[in-house]
């Protein structure tokens, strides 16, 4: 309570008294009287209005005077009109919904939100919602789950087709050709090996020794294989076939295009035939039935989690990629008026559900508060905030007062 106001309202009410005594010894006197009056009725005015002052919160001059200290006495009807006043008609769920139309939460969230990105303290807080999320994901089962869709993405898989494109694929590059090359340098260098010359001549002398021939010819035979050693027709052999290897290297040898072209009619023909076809999907489910990739995609999942938070750890996460991507996010979803009216939608209908489920909780709020204050607490606090216009009242009352008193001797006077 303001000491100003209850000081002046106490002057108030003692100028009065003293004007009132002052004059009670010359009341014989017409103009006397007539002052006389205003101080009375002020008086009267000024005890009048500090009795119904006081008798609001206490009993006047501590006497149990009937229905005076109102409001301790009806604290409980108080505090339960304070409730429906403010439940019912400030705060009513009608004008809370109201007011919820009217406002753009949803867009101002996002302004919010996007102002706040680039502090420090949202970045760390992003940062350990990140390492958050990838702590509570269940990796153990996230690897089992990796098995079984590899295992159902693979067995999907039509083989056939699948080497078909790989034909095409290599023979569009020439990957075939490469292949018969690589062969031939193969071959050629086995070939040019002494051992394989021995080898060479000593299959061609058995061979000779082993024909069936009779006359002529099997003199000459014998003749050409007495005359001709190992060796010799190894190296006749060797020379013949290296020319050959040599001329098949060549991409416009005739051979060599029939080679290829033997090849590439293959190797587009296979897996077209249904016995073909059935070979091929066993095989794979043959391999997919031995292969065990838990482990391994357990293992890359390890490695994955933590490169991950190495990553976010690192600055340039948050400020070249993380608060990046949630701005652009923002933007486009602020640009998006279908959208933004839908999140407007949701937020609305959630505040509004939930502002139903919990009015009432806005009485028990006040109840609490009030109910944590005894009564010379409460009197304390609201003549602290009211007292102040409370004492005016009373000041106002003895100037009322004595100018009233006045009019009325007046009128006494003429009447």
């Amino acid at each position: 309570m303001s000491g100003k106001a209850k000081y002046t309202a106490g002057v108030s009410l003692i100028v009065m008294f003293i004007g009132f005594v002052a004059t009670i010894p010359w009341d014989s006197i017409a103009w006397v009287r007539f002052i006389q009056s205003g101080f009375e009725a002020g008086l009267v005015g000024g005890l009048a209005d500090w009795f119904a002052v006081t008798a609001l919160f206490r009993h006047p001059l501590g006497i149990p005077i009937p229905h005076t200290a109102l409001l301790p006495k009806n604290r409980e009807r108080v505090t339960q009109a304070l409730i429906s006043i403010v439940e019912n008609e400030l705060l009513s769920k009608e004008s809370l919904t109201r007011k919820l139309e009217s406002l753009q939460i949803g867009r101002r969230l996002l302004e919010l939100i996007e102002r706040k990105l680039g502090t420090t303290e949202a970045k760390a807080a992003l940062i350990r919602l990140i390492e958050t999320v990838l702590e509570q994901i269940p990796w153990d089962e996230a690897a089992r789950l990796a098995d079984r869709e590899i295992r159902r993405q693979a067995g999907s898989l039509n083989v056939p087709e699948l080497l078909q494109t790989g034909v095409s694929y290599a023979i569009e590059r020439q990957y075939d050709e490469k292949a018969v090359n690589g062969l031939l340098d193969v071959v050629y260098d086995l070939v040019s090996r002494t051992d394989t010359r021995d080898r060479l001549g000593a299959l061609a002398v058995n061979a000779v020794s082993q024909m069936n021939t009779g006359g002529f010819m099997s003199f000459a035979m014998n003749a050409f294989a007495g005359f001709v050693s190992e060796e010799k027709l190894g190296g006749i052999i060797q020379e013949q076939l290296l020319r050959e290897i040599v001329r098949l290297k060549n991409g416009q040898d005739s051979n060599r295009r029939w080679i290829v072209g033997e090849l590439r009619a293959y190797a587009q023909s296979f897996g077209k035939s249904e016995e073909q076809r059935e070979a091929l999907e066993a095989w794979k489910t043959e391999l997919l039935g031995s292969l065990d990739l838990t482990d391994k995609a357990a293992q890359a999942l390890g490695d994955i989690r933590g490169r991950l938070a190495v990553f976010i750890r690192e600055e340039r996460f948050a400020d070249k990629y993380l608060i990046p991507y949630l701005i652009r996010a923002i933007h486009n979803l602020k640009a998006d008026s279908d959208s933004m009216q839908t999140m407007e939608q949701f937020i609305r209908s959630g505040l509004t559900q939930w502002i139903g489920e919990n009015h009432h909780q806005i009485g028990k709020l006040i109840k609490e508060n009030v109910d944590r204050f005894d009564n010379a607490s409460l009197i304390e606090m609201m003549e602290d905030k009211i007292g102040q216009d409370l004492q005016w009242i009373r000041v106002n009352g003895a100037i009322c007062g004595f100018f009233i008193g006045l009019i009325l001797a007046a009128i006494q006077e003429f009447v």
